[in-house]
């Protein structure tokens, strides 16, 4: 459990569970209905529906009054990994899920002022129990809540700045089985460190299953700014940065029945019939595999947008972003349990990831506008350590929506997203602590793709 205390340690997701790894890294971006219809796009004019809390804190100055806007992006995740020497494949088990978003905020004139709640990284994997990367980890979930408290203000007619405070909420859990094969015989007639592997128990017999629950807290900050040069051209950018989590966590272990019967003359010393789930009872007594507790604080990436918004009619926009995160900070990290064994060192070496978003919106009538966005971005993992818990590559996306405005202080908007990741070679087992991970555990394709649907509605008064 060591390593993955700290790998989910990483993630963040909405009020509720965001189960797929569908993001540079643990990246997400999708935190309102009208800016996924976009592509993601808007850094320089984000939506007027208060999602400018995370897209850029400069943006909240224009319609005057209080705006709200509560929405929900739906997540379906597919793939599977597909093994080199079976060439069997084992598919993703993600159910649908909801992720909700919601922004409130007021504006007067050149001020402006609201709260968001959103997911700048999120992760969630569902594995079936027989796959071998099980043992890695099959029932996986983050909730990470930002909230964010914002502020905008206009100190010329064409610079607006913006600045917020994020107070991070954090959850994650992980549910993995353990490899009785890979743990050493509690018998002092056997030389040292001699594993029930040795012993003739075949490799992935599981014979515990092992429940991870963490919660953690941090704090950060986000600033914006957006500039207009000239009439129908708009520059933005935002720095969101750096958040230091400290997560506090439990793991609880159960046995997992193994179905081994034991003949005459086995090494244990116990007669013939007696069930292997007997022999390794004491583990969950007086072994290693007792409820503990566990730490670590992980640091999620700091992340900085620029983009442009040309103004090509009074109706029609083009915009175009860069994102870059900071995912190198993901390098080597320490997790502690109360049983120091289970402590270590994981090696990482995640890289920055970049990202183009482009987005096109167009006002197609006074009430009804169309959206439509491409969205490319490189993965945060190595080769070596692309794994179950987030096999994720380069990616491409697309995007479409609309709005539609129902009255004058009621509007609601639409959006459907479909993201391709090109298939990565990975691997289902682990490196020891401390060990550099290279490609020799490397053992098969893995392939995901995602389609989100999201809805949201906004009231002005």
């Amino acid at each position: 459990m060591r390593r993955h205390l700290v790998l989910f340690a990483l993630g963040a997701a909405a009020v509720g569970f965001a189960r797929d790894a569908r993001a540079q890294g643990f990246q997400v971006n999708e935190h309102g209905t009208c800016a996924m219809a976009r592509g993601g796009a808007g850094v320089a004019k984000p939506c007027a529906d208060g999602s400018g809390m995370f897209y850029n804190p400069a943006g909240l100055i224009g319609r005057n009054g209080w705006t709200v806007s509560a929405g929900i992006t739906v997540i379906q995740a597919g793939g599977g990994f597909t093994d080199d020497l079976t060439a069997n494949t084992t598919d993703l088990t993600n159910s649908a899920i909801p992720v909700p978003h919601l922004f409130v905020q007021y504006a007067k004139d050149k001020y402006a002022a609201g709260l968001g709640v959103f997911v700048p990284y999120g992760l969630g994997t569902n594995w079936p129990q027989t796959f071998d990367g099980a043992f890695a980890g099959y029932d996986n979930a983050l909730r990470n809540i930002y909230v964010q408290p914002t502020a905008s203000f206009r100190p010329h007619p064409k610079v607006t700045l913006g600045a917020g405070f994020d107070f991070v909420l954090g959850h994650v859990k992980l549910t993995q089985l353990v490899d009785l094969s890979e743990n050493v015989v509690p018998n002092p007639l056997l030389p040292p460190g001699t594993t029930f592997g040795q012993l003739g128990v075949p490799p992935l017999t599981p014979f515990a299953n092992g429940e991870l629950v963490g919660n953690g807290t941090g704090i950060g900050g986000h600033f914006g700014v957006v500039v207009e040069p000239v009439s129908r051209v708009r520059l933005g950018a935002r720095y969101m940065t750096a958040v230091k989590v400290d997560y506090d966590g439990e793991v609880d272990f159960e046995p997992y029945p193994t179905g081994i019967t034991l003949t005459s003359g086995n090494p244990f010393g116990v007669p013939a019939g007696t069930a292997l789930d007997d022999v390794v009872a004491g583990a969950f007594v007086v072994g290693p595999l007792l409820d503990q507790g566990g730490g670590a604080s992980i640091t999620l990436p700091d992340q900085l947008t620029a983009g442009v918004a040309f103004d090509l009619t009074s109706a029609l926009t083009v915009m175009v972003d860069y994102s870059w995160v900071h995912w190198a900070l993901f390098d080597t990290l320490q997790v502690n349990f109360d049983d120091a064994s289970l402590s270590g060192t994981t090696i990482e070496n995640y890289e920055n990831t970049h990202g183009v978003r482009v987005g096109l919106d167009w006002a197609a009538t006074p009430k009804a506008a169309v959206r439509a966005g491409y969205i490319y971005h490189t993965g945060a993992a190595p080769a070596a350590v692309v794994t179950p818990l987030l096999p994720e590559g380069d990616r491409n996306e697309f995007t479409i929506g609309f709005g539609y405005a129902v009255s004058a202080r009621f509007r609601f908007d639409a959006a459907y997203q479909y993201l391709k990741q090109q298939d990565r070679r990975g691997r289902t087992g682990e490196f020891p602590s401390g060990v550099v991970p290279d490609l020799t555990l490397n053992n098969g394709l893995y392939a995901f793709n995602a389609h989100l649907f999201g809805l949201t509605l906004t009231a002005g008064f």
